[in-house]
């Protein structure tokens, strides 16, 4: 066996002229007193570097990406939303119109409807009316004062007064639902004394064909009479009105 060279072989404590620590189970004493005299700062730098999440490291190009990724799945979730509210309010829009136009579609029918019917009641021809139904009576105005004047049928006043009597009765029977059709004229016969009694006569006209039958209903006397004696019930004047009617006092009876 040939001699090893002795500058070979060197001694179990040292390695390339470094003494190697037996202490720390190592082949490097160098590192491992290095090791040991590191401060905390100089071991911080020596760790690897990382993101924080399990100590990957990300690029700036990674988290750029991240980003744009991010953007642009909000801006597909802004569209989907922007979308679906668009229709929506379409959807509303579209309920509505309908709505609008079903609505003016029932009034303007109300409307052509009310324009163009008119009601069979209403539907008479005049000239047909030839049987005339006479009613006489007569009814006092207690605030009234009599006078000569009223007493003579051509005065001034008298006329005057028997104009106004006659255009109040004369709107009565015409505004009325049942009898206005037939109704022709009133007549204020005369005034005289007893505070002021006047004395009228109300003239209908009725078609032959139906005579009997408005004789005995529509135009009855009890009908007339009854009319008569409600508007005077109602009338707005005052009691103390020069041209308020007694309703008490009224009277009438069919005939000339």
């Amino acid at each position: 066996m040939d001699d090893i060279p002795m500058d070979i072989l060197k001694s179990s404590d040292e390695f390339d002229g470094a003494p190697v620590s037996r202490a720390h189970g190592g082949t490097c004493g160098t590192c491992g007193d290095a090791s040991t005299n590191l401060s905390p700062t100089e071991h911080e730098s020596l760790l690897p570097q990382g993101n924080g999440t399990n100590g990957v490291q990300t690029s700036p190009r990674d988290v750029e990406s991240q980003q744009s990724g991010k953007d642009r799945t909000m801006h597909r979730i802004k569209e989907e939303l922007n979308e679906k509210v668009f229709w929506e309010i379409r959807l509303w829009m579209v309920i509505i119109f309908i709505v609008i136009v079903i609505i003016a579609v029932i009034f303007i029918s109300l409307a052509i409807c009310a324009a163009i019917h008119q009601d069979e009641d209403d539907i008479f021809d005049r000239t047909s009316f030839t049987v005339i139904q006479n009613f006489r009576g007569s009814f006092q105005m207690p605030n009234q004062v009599f006078t000569e004047e009223l007493n003579a049928n051509s005065s001034d006043k008298s006329q005057t007064l028997a104009t106004e009597l006659e255009t109040k009765l004369s709107d009565l029977y015409k505004t009325s639902a049942a009898l206005g059709r037939y109704f022709f004229n009133t007549e204020i016969r005369a005034v005289r004394n007893g505070s002021v009694i006047a004395d009228y006569k109300l003239t209908f006209q009725m078609p032959e064909e139906e005579k009997d039958q408005l004789r005995n209903f529509t135009l009855s006397r009890q009908m007339v009479y009854n009319v008569f004696r409600q508007f005077l019930y109602d009338q707005e004047l005052p009691e103390s009105d020069p041209m308020f009617i007694d309703p008490a006092s009224l009277k009438m009876v069919l005939g000339n």
